[in-house]
């Protein structure tokens, strides 16, 4: 059956089955070697809520935005605009460099979700959870979504990205997503692999409640990125690190309800943990 379809067939097949693969293969790993332990009641209600709020979000931005991705791609094509359409590359190079171009802009737009006052605000909700695990890797706001999605579209045009190159970048980014925010370890193996790639080690520094770490490594697929523009940063005893944000500690804001209102209230600021100025709402 699969030999009859396309490629870019295929590559649909798979951008709709890889999230939920990679949620039981990196819960499953979660469950047999946990790198911090979460009580298990706690932990399915957590999942329940960040993954509803998920379901909830692949809704409502499919709702707003349907096929725009597939048309700007089109128009892109057909009119013969944006630099890859330009180079004299074959396919193979020409979807490296897509691949490359698309991270670059992920770090860039990540970077600019803590720096923006608008932007933090809907990103926060992110940086919120107490319990990071490969539910977290779900755990946006449609704001954040929506925002995100209207820059691709102008970034579509821009570098000339055909839809297979962005759906197969995608798909990296489910994989090094879910991956990065898995409450996992690779041990020795860790130090190796984030000279090229986000780790979840990496990562977890990201997700510290400590101002001078949740403001770094914000690469989403290659490290490379926090290395050259001097964000990256690790740091030994990685079990001691707490996550969330000092602000939203209430477990209402953990809730469908509290994590929708996020953006918009802004409760008592709490102590800074390292005592620095927290991002600006």
């Amino acid at each position: 059956m699969f030999s009859e379809l396309t490629g870019i067939e295929l590559l649909h097949i798979a951008q709709r089955l890889a999230p939920v693969i990679l949620l039981g293969l990196f819960w499953s790993w979660e469950s047999w070697a946990a790198f911090k332990p979460f009580d298990r009641r706690l932990r399915y209600r957590h999942a329940f809520h960040n993954l509803l709020l998920a379901v909830l979000n692949v809704l409502f931005i499919g709702l707003l935005f349907g096929t725009a991705v597939e048309f700007m791609s089109q128009w892109s094509q057909e009119h013969n605009w944006g630099l890859l359409h330009q180079l004299l590359l074959g396919t193979i190079w020409k979807s490296i460099l897509a691949v490359v171009l698309l991270d670059a802009w992920m770090y860039c737009w990540h970077r600019l979700n803590h720096r923006i006052p608008l932007f933090w605000r809907f990103h926060r909700m992110h940086h919120s959870d107490p319990h990071m695990d490969v539910s977290t890797a779900t755990r946006f706001h449609w704001g954040e979504l929506a925002f995100s999605t209207l820059f691709r579209l102008l970034l579509i045009p821009l570098l000339g990205l055909e839809s297979w190159q962005i759906i197969l970048y995608g798909l990296l980014v489910y994989f090094s997503t879910q991956f990065h925010h898995a409450n996992i370890s690779l041990g020795r193996l860790d130090p190796l692999l984030r000279w090229l790639f986000v780790t979840p080690d990496m990562h977890k520094i990201h997700h510290s409640r400590l101002h001078r770490e949740f403001n770094s490594n914000y690469s989403t697929v290659f490290s490379c990125w926090d290395r050259l523009a001097r964000t990256y940063q690790m740091r030994p005893h990685l079990e001691t690190i707490d996550f969330g944000l000092p602000d939203y500690d209430d477990p209402h804001w953990q809730s469908l309800l509290g994590m929708w209102k996020t953006p918009f209230s802004s409760p008592p600021p709490q102590p800074d943990p390292d005592h620095r100025k927290s991002p600006p709402d």
